[in-house]
Protein backbone atom coordinates (compact mmCIF):
# COMPACT_ATOMS: atom_id res chain seq x y z
CA UNK A 1 0.00 0.00 0.00
CA UNK A 2 2.84 2.37 -0.81
CA UNK A 3 1.09 4.00 -3.77
CA UNK A 4 0.35 7.71 -3.33
CA UNK A 5 -3.02 8.97 -2.14
CA UNK A 6 -4.47 12.35 -3.07
CA UNK A 7 -7.40 14.35 -1.75
CA UNK A 8 -9.96 16.28 -3.78
CA UNK A 9 -11.97 19.20 -2.41
CA UNK A 10 -14.78 20.90 -4.31
CA UNK A 11 -15.31 24.57 -3.55
CA UNK A 12 -17.02 27.66 -4.86
CA UNK A 13 -17.43 31.15 -3.46
CA UNK A 14 -21.03 31.70 -4.47
CA UNK A 15 -21.00 35.18 -2.95
CA UNK A 16 -18.53 36.30 -5.60
CA UNK A 17 -20.65 38.74 -7.68
CA UNK A 18 -19.29 37.35 -10.96
CA UNK A 19 -20.20 33.79 -10.02
CA UNK A 20 -23.63 34.82 -8.76
CA UNK A 21 -24.27 36.69 -12.02
CA UNK A 22 -23.28 33.62 -14.00
CA UNK A 23 -25.77 31.49 -12.05
CA UNK A 24 -28.55 33.97 -12.59
CA UNK A 25 -27.79 34.16 -16.31
CA UNK A 26 -28.49 30.45 -16.66
CA UNK A 27 -31.28 30.27 -14.09
CA UNK A 28 -33.16 33.60 -13.94
CA UNK A 29 -35.41 32.23 -11.19
CA UNK A 30 -32.44 31.82 -8.87
CA UNK A 31 -32.75 34.77 -6.48
CA UNK A 32 -29.77 36.11 -4.56
CA UNK A 33 -31.67 35.47 -1.34
CA UNK A 34 -33.19 32.18 -2.51
CA UNK A 35 -33.12 29.13 -0.30
CA UNK A 36 -30.78 27.28 -2.65
CA UNK A 37 -28.18 30.04 -2.37
CA UNK A 38 -26.84 28.21 0.68
CA UNK A 39 -25.38 25.56 -1.64
CA UNK A 40 -22.92 28.17 -2.90
CA UNK A 41 -22.38 30.32 0.19
CA UNK A 42 -19.00 30.41 1.93
CA UNK A 43 -17.85 31.21 5.45
CA UNK A 44 -14.23 30.35 4.62
CA UNK A 45 -14.89 26.69 5.47
CA UNK A 46 -12.31 25.78 2.82
CA UNK A 47 -9.57 27.21 5.07
CA UNK A 48 -10.37 24.77 7.85
CA UNK A 49 -11.01 21.83 5.53
CA UNK A 50 -7.70 22.29 3.69
CA UNK A 51 -5.60 23.01 6.77
CA UNK A 52 -7.10 20.00 8.54
CA UNK A 53 -5.97 17.74 5.69
CA UNK A 54 -2.45 19.17 5.86
CA UNK A 55 -2.35 18.82 9.65
CA UNK A 56 -4.04 15.47 10.24
CA UNK A 57 -3.24 13.59 7.00
CA UNK A 58 0.36 14.59 6.19
CA UNK A 59 0.75 11.39 4.16
CA UNK A 60 -1.41 12.82 1.35
CA UNK A 61 0.64 13.43 -1.78
CA UNK A 62 -1.43 16.25 -3.25
CA UNK A 63 -4.66 18.12 -2.50
CA UNK A 64 -6.62 19.15 -5.60
CA UNK A 65 -9.17 21.94 -5.11
CA UNK A 66 -11.74 21.97 -7.90
CA UNK A 67 -13.12 25.46 -8.54
CA UNK A 68 -14.88 27.58 -11.14
CA UNK A 69 -12.32 30.25 -12.00
CA UNK A 70 -11.62 31.06 -8.35
CA UNK A 71 -8.74 30.61 -5.92
CA UNK A 72 -9.42 30.51 -2.16
CA UNK A 73 -7.47 33.06 -0.14
CA UNK A 74 -5.93 30.30 1.99
CA UNK A 75 -4.38 28.72 -1.11
CA UNK A 76 -2.84 32.01 -2.20
CA UNK A 77 -1.45 32.42 1.31
CA UNK A 78 0.09 28.93 1.27
CA UNK A 79 1.65 29.49 -2.13
CA UNK A 80 3.11 32.84 -1.03
CA UNK A 81 4.50 31.34 2.18
CA UNK A 82 6.33 28.53 0.40
CA UNK A 83 6.52 27.96 -3.38
CA UNK A 84 6.81 24.22 -2.68
CA UNK A 85 3.18 24.31 -1.62
CA UNK A 86 2.22 24.70 -5.27
CA UNK A 87 2.99 21.03 -5.79
CA UNK A 88 1.17 20.02 -2.60
CA UNK A 89 -1.98 22.10 -3.12
CA UNK A 90 -3.29 22.58 -6.66
CA UNK A 91 -6.22 24.46 -8.17
CA UNK A 92 -8.15 22.55 -10.83
CA UNK A 93 -10.63 24.55 -12.88
CA UNK A 94 -13.92 23.13 -14.12
CA UNK A 95 -12.61 23.70 -17.65
CA UNK A 96 -9.89 21.13 -16.99
CA UNK A 97 -12.14 18.31 -15.80
CA UNK A 98 -14.64 19.13 -18.56
CA UNK A 99 -11.98 19.17 -21.30
CA UNK A 100 -13.59 17.94 -24.51
CA UNK A 101 -17.04 18.74 -23.11
CA UNK A 102 -16.81 22.53 -23.09
CA UNK A 103 -20.41 22.95 -24.27
CA UNK A 104 -21.62 21.53 -20.95
CA UNK A 105 -20.15 24.45 -19.01
CA UNK A 106 -20.92 26.26 -16.82
CA UNK A 107 -22.13 23.61 -14.40
CA UNK A 108 -23.56 24.32 -10.94
CA UNK A 109 -24.66 20.83 -9.88
CA UNK A 110 -22.32 19.25 -7.34
CA UNK A 111 -23.29 15.83 -8.70
CA UNK A 112 -22.26 16.83 -12.20
CA UNK A 113 -18.92 18.15 -10.97
CA UNK A 114 -18.27 15.12 -8.75
CA UNK A 115 -18.88 12.84 -11.74
CA UNK A 116 -15.97 14.49 -13.55
CA UNK A 117 -13.44 14.44 -10.69
CA UNK A 118 -11.75 11.25 -11.89
CA UNK A 119 -10.68 13.26 -14.98
CA UNK A 120 -8.33 15.48 -12.93
CA UNK A 121 -4.89 15.30 -14.61
CA UNK A 122 -2.28 13.33 -12.63
CA UNK A 123 -4.85 12.29 -10.02
CA UNK A 124 -3.65 9.37 -7.89
CA UNK A 125 -5.41 6.03 -8.28
CA UNK A 126 -6.59 6.33 -4.67
CA UNK A 127 -8.07 9.62 -3.57
CA UNK A 128 -10.25 11.00 -0.81
CA UNK A 129 -13.17 13.16 -1.87
CA UNK A 130 -14.50 15.84 0.47
CA UNK A 131 -16.85 18.79 0.29
CA UNK A 132 -15.52 21.95 1.87
CA UNK A 133 -17.81 21.49 4.89
CA UNK A 134 -16.07 18.23 5.88
CA UNK A 135 -13.27 18.51 8.43
CA UNK A 136 -10.75 16.09 9.88
CA UNK A 137 -10.41 16.77 13.60
CA UNK A 138 -7.85 14.11 14.59
CA UNK A 139 -4.84 12.42 13.00
CA UNK A 140 -5.91 9.76 10.50
CA UNK A 141 -4.01 6.91 8.91
CA UNK A 142 -4.22 5.32 5.47
CA UNK A 143 -5.84 2.29 7.12
CA UNK A 144 -8.80 4.48 8.13
CA UNK A 145 -9.67 4.72 4.43
CA UNK A 146 -8.08 1.81 2.57
CA UNK A 147 -7.14 -1.82 3.10
CA UNK A 148 -5.20 -4.04 0.71
CA UNK A 149 -8.57 -5.00 -0.79
CA UNK A 150 -9.82 -1.50 -1.46
CA UNK A 151 -11.79 1.36 0.13
CA UNK A 152 -13.16 1.39 3.68
CA UNK A 153 -16.79 2.50 3.47
CA UNK A 154 -18.88 4.08 6.21
CA UNK A 155 -22.65 3.74 6.09
CA UNK A 156 -25.44 1.19 6.27
CA UNK A 157 -27.60 -0.93 4.02
CA UNK A 158 -31.15 0.25 3.30
CA UNK A 159 -34.04 -1.39 1.48
CA UNK A 160 -34.60 -0.31 -2.10
CA UNK A 161 -38.24 -0.03 -1.10
CA UNK A 162 -37.15 3.52 -0.30
CA UNK A 163 -37.76 4.02 -4.00
CA UNK A 164 -41.50 3.90 -3.30
CA UNK A 165 -41.15 7.04 -1.19
CA UNK A 166 -39.24 8.68 -4.04
CA UNK A 167 -41.99 7.66 -6.48
CA UNK A 168 -44.64 9.11 -4.19
CA UNK A 169 -42.72 12.39 -3.99
CA UNK A 170 -42.56 12.45 -7.78
CA UNK A 171 -46.33 11.94 -8.09
CA UNK A 172 -47.01 14.70 -5.56
CA UNK A 173 -44.61 16.96 -7.43
CA UNK A 174 -46.49 16.44 -10.67
CA UNK A 175 -49.79 17.18 -8.95
CA UNK A 176 -48.27 20.44 -7.76
CA UNK A 177 -47.41 21.35 -11.34
CA UNK A 178 -43.67 20.73 -11.29
CA UNK A 179 -43.75 19.04 -14.69
CA UNK A 180 -43.30 15.51 -16.00
CA UNK A 181 -39.51 15.75 -15.94
CA UNK A 182 -39.31 16.64 -12.24
CA UNK A 183 -37.93 14.06 -9.80
CA UNK A 184 -36.85 14.28 -6.16
CA UNK A 185 -33.13 15.03 -6.04
CA UNK A 186 -32.41 14.36 -2.38
CA UNK A 187 -29.27 12.77 -1.00
CA UNK A 188 -30.65 9.23 -0.69
CA UNK A 189 -32.48 9.44 -4.02
CA UNK A 190 -29.14 10.02 -5.74
CA UNK A 191 -27.66 7.03 -3.91
CA UNK A 192 -30.58 4.84 -4.94
CA UNK A 193 -30.09 5.87 -8.58
CA UNK A 194 -26.43 4.88 -8.26
CA UNK A 195 -27.25 1.49 -6.75
CA UNK A 196 -29.59 0.68 -9.63
CA UNK A 197 -26.82 1.43 -12.10
CA UNK A 198 -24.20 -0.61 -10.28
CA UNK A 199 -25.94 -3.91 -9.59
CA UNK A 200 -29.35 -5.56 -9.13
CA UNK A 201 -30.57 -6.18 -5.60
CA UNK A 202 -33.10 -5.45 -2.90
CA UNK A 203 -31.02 -2.96 -0.92
CA UNK A 204 -28.65 -0.06 -1.37
CA UNK A 205 -25.71 1.23 0.65
CA UNK A 206 -26.43 4.63 2.19
CA UNK A 207 -23.70 6.87 3.59
CA UNK A 208 -23.64 10.22 5.32
CA UNK A 209 -21.59 13.37 4.94
CA UNK A 210 -18.07 12.01 5.37
CA UNK A 211 -14.73 11.89 3.53
CA UNK A 212 -15.00 9.26 0.81
CA UNK A 213 -12.13 6.95 -0.24
CA UNK A 214 -12.37 6.34 -3.99
CA UNK A 215 -10.38 4.70 -6.77
CA UNK A 216 -9.92 6.37 -10.12
CA UNK A 217 -9.93 3.08 -12.01
CA UNK A 218 -13.41 2.26 -10.70
CA UNK A 219 -14.81 5.23 -12.64
CA UNK A 220 -12.64 4.50 -15.67
CA UNK A 221 -13.87 0.90 -15.89
CA UNK A 222 -17.50 1.99 -15.56
CA UNK A 223 -17.00 4.63 -18.26
CA UNK A 224 -15.51 2.03 -20.62
CA UNK A 225 -18.34 -0.44 -19.97
CA UNK A 226 -21.18 2.10 -20.13
CA UNK A 227 -20.35 4.80 -22.69
CA UNK A 228 -22.43 7.93 -22.35
CA UNK A 229 -23.71 7.37 -18.80
CA UNK A 230 -20.95 9.41 -17.17
CA UNK A 231 -21.34 12.19 -19.74
CA UNK A 232 -25.11 12.38 -19.23
CA UNK A 233 -24.60 12.88 -15.49
CA UNK A 234 -21.89 15.48 -16.09
CA UNK A 235 -24.10 17.44 -18.47
CA UNK A 236 -26.79 18.52 -15.99
CA UNK A 237 -26.21 22.22 -15.36
CA UNK A 238 -28.29 22.17 -12.17
CA UNK A 239 -29.08 19.25 -9.88
CA UNK A 240 -31.78 16.94 -11.20
CA UNK A 241 -33.53 13.93 -9.73
CA UNK A 242 -32.43 11.77 -12.66
CA UNK A 243 -28.79 12.14 -11.62
CA UNK A 244 -26.95 9.45 -9.72
CA UNK A 245 -24.57 10.21 -6.88
CA UNK A 246 -21.15 9.37 -8.41
CA UNK A 247 -19.53 8.63 -5.06
CA UNK A 248 -22.35 6.20 -4.31
CA UNK A 249 -21.88 4.60 -7.72
CA UNK A 250 -18.21 3.95 -6.90
CA UNK A 251 -19.14 2.50 -3.50
CA UNK A 252 -21.71 0.13 -5.01
CA UNK A 253 -19.29 -0.97 -7.72
CA UNK A 254 -16.64 -1.72 -5.09
CA UNK A 255 -19.17 -3.64 -2.98
CA UNK A 256 -20.36 -5.64 -5.99
CA UNK A 257 -16.75 -6.53 -6.81
CA UNK A 258 -16.01 -7.57 -3.22
CA UNK A 259 -13.21 -5.01 -2.96
CA UNK A 260 -14.69 -2.79 -0.24
CA UNK A 261 -14.74 -3.12 3.55
CA UNK A 262 -17.56 -1.65 5.63
CA UNK A 263 -16.37 0.08 8.81
CA UNK A 264 -18.35 -0.60 12.00
CA UNK A 265 -18.98 3.13 12.60
CA UNK A 266 -18.90 6.34 10.59
CA UNK A 267 -16.60 8.14 13.08
CA UNK A 268 -18.47 11.39 12.43
CA UNK A 269 -20.40 14.07 14.30
CA UNK A 270 -22.83 15.95 12.06
CA UNK A 271 -23.65 19.60 12.80
CA UNK A 272 -26.85 20.97 11.30
CA UNK A 273 -25.84 24.54 11.93
CA UNK A 274 -29.02 26.02 10.49
CA UNK A 275 -31.31 23.85 12.66
CA UNK A 276 -29.45 22.85 15.83
CA UNK A 277 -29.98 25.14 18.82
CA UNK A 278 -26.89 26.73 20.44
CA UNK A 279 -27.00 24.30 23.37
CA UNK A 280 -27.17 21.32 21.00
CA UNK A 281 -24.20 22.69 19.05
CA UNK A 282 -22.19 22.97 22.26
CA UNK A 283 -23.13 19.39 23.17
CA UNK A 284 -21.93 18.17 19.79
CA UNK A 285 -18.66 20.08 20.13
CA UNK A 286 -18.14 18.48 23.55
CA UNK A 287 -18.90 15.05 22.06
CA UNK A 288 -16.42 15.56 19.22
CA UNK A 289 -13.74 16.65 21.68
CA UNK A 290 -14.36 13.81 24.14
CA UNK A 291 -14.74 10.84 21.81
CA UNK A 292 -11.40 9.63 20.49
CA UNK A 293 -13.16 7.63 17.76
CA UNK A 294 -14.60 10.76 16.14
CA UNK A 295 -12.25 11.49 13.26
CA UNK A 296 -14.36 13.90 11.22
CA UNK A 297 -17.18 16.37 11.47
CA UNK A 298 -19.52 17.85 8.89
CA UNK A 299 -20.94 21.35 9.38
CA UNK A 300 -23.99 21.85 7.19
CA UNK A 301 -25.30 25.32 6.23
CA UNK A 302 -23.01 27.36 8.47
CA UNK A 303 -24.01 30.45 6.50
CA UNK A 304 -27.62 30.04 7.69
CA UNK A 305 -26.75 29.65 11.37
CA UNK A 306 -27.25 32.29 14.03
CA UNK A 307 -24.32 34.51 14.96
CA UNK A 308 -23.99 32.59 18.24
CA UNK A 309 -23.82 29.20 16.54
CA UNK A 310 -21.41 30.46 13.90
CA UNK A 311 -19.17 31.87 16.61
CA UNK A 312 -19.13 28.63 18.61
CA UNK A 313 -18.39 26.45 15.59
CA UNK A 314 -15.71 28.72 14.12
CA UNK A 315 -13.99 29.01 17.51
CA UNK A 316 -13.97 25.20 17.80
CA UNK A 317 -12.58 24.76 14.29
CA UNK A 318 -9.93 27.41 14.94
CA UNK A 319 -8.58 25.84 18.11
CA UNK A 320 -8.80 22.29 16.73
CA UNK A 321 -7.32 22.85 13.29
CA UNK A 322 -5.43 26.15 13.12
CA UNK A 323 -3.76 26.19 16.52
CA UNK A 324 -0.54 24.14 16.82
Amino acid sequence: MSEPIDAVLTWVDGEDPAHAAKRRAYDPGFGAAGVEATRFASRDEIRFSLMALLKFAPWLRCIHIVTDGQTPAVVSELWAADPANRTRVKIVDHKVIYAGHDAMLPVFSSRSIETALYRIPDLAERFLYLNDDFFLIRPVQVADFYTDRGPVLRGRWMSRAYGLAVLLQRIVGRLKGRGKDWRPSGFKAGQLNAARLAAPGLRFFSFGHIPHPLRRSTFQRFQAAHPGVIEANMARRFRHGAQFNPTSLACHLELAAGSATIAPADNTVYFRADVDKPQRIREKIAEAEARADVLFICVNSLDQASAEVQGDILAYLHRTILQP
